[in-house]
């Protein structure tokens, strides 16, 4: 055996321990590192946000103090069972006046602009924006999905909950108790 093939196992270990373990999704009261969005793949969404379309954005462009952010897969068979609540729950905030407190958004980890307006068009009664390379999905800490998350404008995360949400009154609730 040469040197070479005892000093590479070595060094591949103390690699493999030097590197960073993921930090898993964001918790209640992380902040989020700052991201950049792509251009939402449907225009009417950017002109309803109050967005330039075309144009990337974060979450400090969005109109309100607080998004509900869902991560979704499109082919997520959960994602594509909870998106009813979610078009319902859209409809309650807009009902209750709370549409101006918070911005529902969903970002399609994987999802390529085409596949995203397909599910927009069908399924989801919120603008959502793709993230074919997975770069926003990463920094997240790579969530299973659907991942939910409710974050003010700096990033702080307020609520998360990974997989079905099972009671969307519960969620309604705490959106309602979010602060002015």
């Amino acid at each position: 055996m040469t040197r070479a093939h005892r000093i590479l196992p070595l060094l591949l270990a103390i690699l493999l321990w030097a590197s960073p373990a993921p930090a898993g999704p964001p918790k209640a009261g992380d902040t989020l590192p700052p991201f950049t969005m792509p251009p939402l793949a449907v225009e009417e969404d950017a002109a309803e946000l109050g967005l330039t379309a075309n144009a990337p954005f974060t979450l400090a462009d969005l109109p309100t103090p607080y998004t509900l952010m869902e991560i979704i897969g499109v082919y997520c068979p959960v994602c594509h069972e909870m998106s009813p609540q979610l078009t319902r729950l859209a409809k309650r905030l807009k009902r209750a006046g709370l549409d101006s407190r918070i911005t529902l958004i969903g970002i399609a980890a994987g999802g390529t602009s085409m596949e995203v307006r397909y599910i927009r068009q069908r399924e989801y009664a919120f603008p959502i924006a793709h993230d074919t390379g997975y770069e926003i999905h990463k920094l997240l800490g790579e969530p299973k999905t659907p991942f939910t998350m409710i974050v003010d404008r700096s990033g702080k995360v307020r609520y998360a909950h990974l997989g079905m949400i099972d009671d969307m009154d519960e969620l309604f609730r705490r959106i309602q108790a979010l602060e002015e």
